[in-house]
């Protein structure tokens, strides 16, 4: 008697893969992105790299409700996770652009693949924000990445992608840090002149009204 063939197992959903797939671009990203078909539709990387934006938006919604920001929140889950989603398609064309510039075998669907398994990292950018300085190192990190996928997904020569590709990167980087350390400069001082303008603002209100209750006392007398 033979026995029946067994079914076919259910290929896993997008869904079910997002955090395996998200561990392994971490801690491997050189393994994942040599073993990540260049073609394969844009379904499951497009949903994996919209969980990451919409985790991104959580941590730093919580981090408004925190601070009672109540249009923060608003902003962090609407607004950041729609402006990363145009930011995924613009990183896309800029992959393209270089590895097809640098003699990579490039298409749009597999940069796009790239741009949004390193979205990866986003959850973890937004938690590095409780730290001064250590989202820099998380950019780092992801351009890290992104060069490492552009060796070994559009066979781009790896001197010559670490030197232009590096490059740019360390350009970015450096740029990030100006930034940084200038806002950190100045949050005190626009803190300090908001609080001034604030105060300003009550006095005003308090002269306000006392001329107003000196007005109604006159009236009364006459």
């Amino acid at each position: 008697m033979t026995e029946a063939p067994e079914p076919p197992k259910e290929a896993p959903s997008p869904l079910e893969d997002v955090l395996p797939t998200a561990i392994e671009v971490v801690t491997d990203p050189r393994g994942f992105f040599s073993s990540m078909p260049r073609e394969g539709g844009y379904e499951a990387p497009g949903i994996f790299a919209a969980i990451m934006l919409f985790g991104y938006g959580a941590i730093l919604a919580v981090f408004s409700l925190l601070h009672a920001h109540l249009l923060g929140i608003v902003y962090s889950l609407i607004v950041v996770p729609l402006f990363g989603a145009i930011g995924l398609g613009i990183g896309a064309a800029i992959v393209l652009f270089l590895s097809r510039a640098l003699g990579g075998e490039a298409s749009f669907e597999s940069s796009f693949r790239i741009v949004a398994y390193a979205a990866a990292l986003l959850p973890i950018a937004g938690i590095a924000l409780l730290i001064p300085y250590l989202p820099i190192l998380v950019q780092a990190y992801q351009l890290y990445i992104v060069i490492v996928a552009v060796i070994a997904v559009h066979k781009v020569a790896e001197q010559k992608a670490w030197t232009v590709l590096g490059g740019i990167g360390a350009l970015l980087l450096f740029l990030s840090l100006l930034g940084t350390i200038a806002a950190r400069r100045g949050g005190p001082k626009i803190d300090a002149f908001g609080s001034q303008m604030q105060k300003q603002a009550e006095e005003m209100q308090k002269a306000a009204e006392q001329m107003r209750q000196q007005l109604e006392k006159h009236g009364q007398q006459q």
